[in-house]
Formats: structure tokens, sequence, C-alpha cells
């Protein structure tokens, strides 16, 4: 079983409608508002589990990604580096990853930017016609994305990418 740690909801959708067709058995586990120890617990409890395994995802919130590494494995001390991935800067800049000008010129998004290392959430919501229109546009990026596209787009994303591909071998080789 994969558990695979996110902040929210928001990234619940994105890794449930991007990878999961590519998980087995799988279950999202949102901690944002967990405590801490829970968390740290949890993790320990899945070393002991008959082929347990699991992901941890935390945003940079504008923080380099290595210090957010290292802020979020002294707050988790059971958590293990290589398990560890920093979305840079958050969620929203993998989603914006995966649409091409095209996709955002139907779904009046504004001013088209081709890098998305540095796309906070706020610069997301400000590229949308009505911020109201978040939860749409964001099922319609998900239901035309393209996750080639997104890679070279956005270079933490290109690193998780990497990481389960390599996951993915050593499972099956």
């Amino acid at each position: 079983m994969l558990f695979v740690f996110v902040e929210g909801p928001d990234d619940e959708s994105y890794f449930t409608k991007v990878f999961a067709s590519s998980w087995e058995f799988y279950k999202i586990i949102k901690y944002a508002g967990m405590k801490n120890d829970k968390i740290n617990d949890f993790i320990k409890s899945i070393g002991c589990m008959p082929n347990g395994d699991y992901l941890f995802f935390g945003d940079s919130d504008g923080m380099e990604i290595e210090k957010k590494r290292e802020s979020l494995l002294l707050k988790f001390p059971n958590l293990s580096s290589d398990k560890l991935f920093i979305v840079q800067f958050e969620i929203e800049s993998w989603y914006y990853a995966g649409v091409d000008e095209s996709m955002c010129r139907k779904l009046k998004m504004k001013n088209f930017i081709f890098q998305t290392d540095g796309l906070t959430k706020e610069q997301f919501y400000s590229k949308l016609a009505r911020p109201s229109d978040k939860k749409y546009v964001m099922a319609c990026i998900l239901n035309q994305y393209m996750l080639s596209l997104a890679i070279e787009r956005n270079y933490t994303l290109n690193l998780f990418v990497i990481h389960e591909e390599e996951r993915t071998c050593n499972a099956v080789c």
C-alpha cells in the first residue's frame, strides 16, 4: 500500500487525477491540520507494514527547496529524505505546468508564462478571469492535463517524475 501525504484537497485532486493510474493500491493522506506527532507516528507505522511505502509532499511556500526539506525533516524525524518531495512554490504551479497556451486561452487565463517554477497560488489565481472560477478551471486543467509538457515547464515536478519512474522500475524489474 502506497500512502501519499499531501497538504490539502487541491493536492489530493491533482495526485488522484495525474498519478493514481500508475499506483495500484494507494491512499491519500491530507496532513494539513494534523498534529505533527500523529503524522510522524503514521510515517513510522508504514515502515512496519508489509509492502508499506509512502511519498510525502510539501509546498516550498517561498523557501529555498533545501531549506524547506530540512525544515520538514526536522519536524518529522521519521520522514525519509528519499520519500520527501518539495513542490515549488505551491501545487498550483504543477497544475498550470500541464496546460499549453491554447488551453489557457480557452480557459480565459491571462498572461501565459512557460516556466512555472516561481508561480505562487496568488499568481495562479490572478491569471483567472474570475477568481470564483478556481475549482472549475482546476478541474478543466486536470481533464486536459499534459504531463509531458508539465515536466518541461516545472523543475520540481520533473524531479518527482524521474523518481517515480525509478521507483516503478525497481518494483517491477
